[in-house]
């Protein structure tokens, strides 16, 4: 059972000295007081993915979209997702303006995801509405969000998030590039990316005693694999002013990340995107592809806090039919040991499916997205 204390409270140009591509992640032992904060990227709802949920008594059944992961999920201390989508205005639709079942956000959280991402290009894709229902299918379900509110004073109250794990002090906050050029419609509030806005959460977190500072920024171009210079530049800000960890989205394909060193303690941590965790976008194999992230921290003997090296999967998203009658993830290097993959697929589907994964995972590999640099 997940235990949390939540507190509510109101840019990278990269040298790698000695640096070394990140070797493929091993499992390694969790002691049971160790702080595991995980991450997966752009929850997309698509129009098919829609249509795939819904069933012939017109609810919408998302089970399939988390059943290869709850395990994961619910192994970790606190669970984030991008949520990037509107909830709850019909009719539902997919791009370019987004809206989902509220059942999508209600399998979710019942998945085990403790904190749902609004800071998006999509999220005034309904406009004052499509705001309302969200907000108000978040709080109804009791479950804690970021980076959207009802209006200026809650976001000055609630645009940074404390929250306690295994008495260490957590701070997140999230923003957005832009809204795709659809103002915030009056009152409420989306928080933006915007240097001032950013230096007074960072400042807020440290008086408030944060033990560790994380921003989940919603950024980047489209479908490149390595971040912009801005993407650099707010990154570089970010760990100036003292943020620890940077888990950033919205290019709907992994980009790099790099994980900073000294001796066995990790410095600074930024994975610029963790890609699209379910969609139903089929460009390149980058876009099947997203990163499960896992930080740990932990507080040794001597009552001294330090994040430790993270695990990262990559993840795969089948599309309707390529392994269920719906879409779902799997994490791909374990699915690729198991018997169903190395069986080739029952239908003809599958077996096409089986094989494009089986053809990308080099090239993925290959790309070595992850680099571990030594100061």
């Amino acid at each position: 059972m997940k235990i949390i204390r939540v507190l509510i409270v109101p840019w990278l140009l990269l040298s790698a000295c000695r640096g070394a591509s990140a070797p493929a992640p091993q499992q390694q032992e969790i002691k049971p007081d160790t702080v595991t904060i995980s991450f997966i990227g752009d929850v997309m709802q698509h129009g098919g993915q829609i249509r795939a949920a819904l069933q012939a008594d017109g609810t919408y059944n998302y089970a399939n979209t988390f059943r290869y992961m709850e395990e994961e999920f619910k192994k970790a201390d606190y669970m984030v997702a991008n949520m990037e989508f509107t909830v709850g205005c019909k009719p539902y639709s997919g791009y370019p303006y987004f809206s989902a079942p509220y059942e999508i956000a209600t399998q979710a959280k019942e998945s085990g995801i403790d904190l749902f991402l609004m800071a998006n290009n999509h999220i005034c894709d309904r406009g004052a509405t499509g705001l309302k229902k969200t907000i108000d299918a978040y709080d109804t379900l009791k479950v804690q969000r970021l980076g959207a509110y009802r209006n200026k004073e809650e976001a000055d109250t609630s645009s940074l998030l404390m929250v306690e794990l295994k008495g260490i002090r957590f701070a997140l906050f999230n923003f957005t590039y832009g809204t795709n050029g659809i103002p915030v419609p009056s009152p409420y509030y989306v928080n933006l990316q915007d240097s001032t806005e950013i230096r007074e959460h960072i400042l807020e977190a440290k008086k408030k005693g944060a033990d560790f500072i994380i921003a989940l920024p919603h950024w980047g171009e489209e479908y490149h694999t390595e971040p912009s210079w801005l993407q650099k530049e707010y990154a570089q800000f970010m760990f100036n002013e003292g943020v620890d960890a940077i888990i950033g989205g919205h290019p709907h394909v992994p980009e790099e990340g790099y994980i900073y060193t000294k001796g066995d303690t990790v410095k600074r941590v930024v994975f610029y995107s963790l890609g699209n965790y379910v969609s139903n976008q089929y460009f390149s194999g980058y876009t099947h592809t997203g990163i499960l992230v896992s930080l740990h921290f932990e507080r040794d003997a001597m009552g001294r806090l330090r994040m430790l090296m993270p695990d990262w999967k990559y993840l795969w998203c089948f599309r309707k039919g390529q392994l269920l009658e719906d879409y779902t993830v799997v994490p791909m290097k374990e699915f690729m040991e198991g018997e169903e993959f190395k069986e080739g697929g029952k239908t003809a589907k599958q077996k096409e499916s089986f094989k494009t994964l089986k053809n990308f995972y080099p090239t993925l590999i290959k790309k070595d997205l992850i680099k571990i640099i030594s100061d």
